[in-house]
């Protein structure tokens, strides 16, 4: 088993040659013949589950991946919050078809409504994703990442949505270095932190539903409410460009009122002055308010720093 630790970004399509130009003339310019680009891929990924989505439900994503005519079986455990990152369980195993072998599951720790497999004779497959995926290999204050580009689709007897988003997953150091690259990528090119993965976007095309986070109790600390409206601002902001629905500016903007009760003076400051910039969007159409939106990069810088915030507290307690 593997643990993936990442940081997802939205980007709108119209962004993505200047995400990708950013992240080549980095490895370009880079003396370091570890930074480089990789070749691009076009992946099929079908994810399976029962008609009561008992996989789900348990918190499990099973999919078989093709790459170039090789096929991957892999099993995702929803993993533990850390604020705005994905940190999950991964197995991956090559196997010789497009056929889920259930032997492999032996080694993932099932919970236990799973462990009779008696749901294995009623998977089927319920959403897939087809998307091309650009891959960097970078290294920043001393941590070592892959970058991803990805573009495409989910498709479901439901409907279908997006992929336009970037992926930083770190392959070895600390998040700081994940974090400070980030921000420089968000400095130049218009991208929001996302905690809707790919198997959520496919299950929300039947279901319909937005997740959010437990509130915390009265007694909560004053990080644990903070990482609490953080998630809430997050999940709101994705809501908001999937349902092109501008009313949920109005839930996006007290979320971040709310956090900022949390933070220290200079971050409340900084999301008094996007609260502003928010506003003055009002003055614009509807679909237009929400591609202004997306196109500010004050946003995505934002809830950047917010999220390295956290972390620091989260690791300092």
């Amino acid at each position: 088993m593997a643990t993936e630790l990442e940081l997802k970004l939205m980007v709108q399509s119209e962004y993505l040659k200047s995400a990708s130009d950013f992240l080549d003339e980095i490895c370009t310019l880079s003396d370091n013949e570890e930074q480089s680009r990789q070749p691009t891929l076009s992946l099929m990924n079908a994810y399976f589950d029962t008609g009561e989505a008992d996989l789900m439900k348990a918190g499990i994503a099973m999919r078989i991946r093709a790459v170039n005519n090789k096929f991957i079986q892999t099993v995702k455990t929803r993993g533990s919050s850390r604020v705005g990152m994905h940190a999950r369980g991964e197995w991956e195993w090559q196997v010789p078809s497009d056929k889920l072998d259930f032997s492999l599951l032996a080694e993932v720790p099932l919970p236990d409504e799973l462990k009779d497999m008696s749901w294995t004779n009623k998977l089927v497959e319920v959403y897939r994703t087809d998307f091309e995926r650009q891959v960097w290999n970078i290294e920043a204050q001393g941590s070592t990442m892959e970058v991803v580009c990805d573009h495409g689709l989910v498709t479901s007897p439901y409907g279908e949505d997006s992929i336009c988003e970037l992926e930083l997953e770190l392959k070895d150091g600390s998040e700081a270095g994940l974090y400070h690259f980030a921000l420089e990528l968000a400095q130049q090119v218009p991208v929001q932190v996302s905690t809707v993965s790919k198997a959520q976007k496919g299950v929300r095309l039947k279901y319909g539903q937005i997740e959010f986070p437990e509130k915390p109790l009265n007694m909560a600390s004053r990080l644990e409410l903070a990482s609490y409206w953080y998630e809430v601002w997050l999940i709101y902001w994705e809501a908001m460009h999937f349902m092109q629905d501008e009313a949920l500016l109005q839930p996006v903007r007290h979320s971040i009122e709310e956090l900022g009760k949390y933070l220290p003076v200079e971050l409340q400051k900084q999301l008094i002055s996007l609260d502003g910039q928010m506003d003055e969007c009002f003055m614009e159409e509807e679909l237009l308010m929400i591609k202004k939106l997306m196109g500010m990069t004050s946003v995505g810088i934002a809830m950047l720093e917010v999220g390295q915030w956290l972390n620091k507290q989260v690791h300092t307690d």
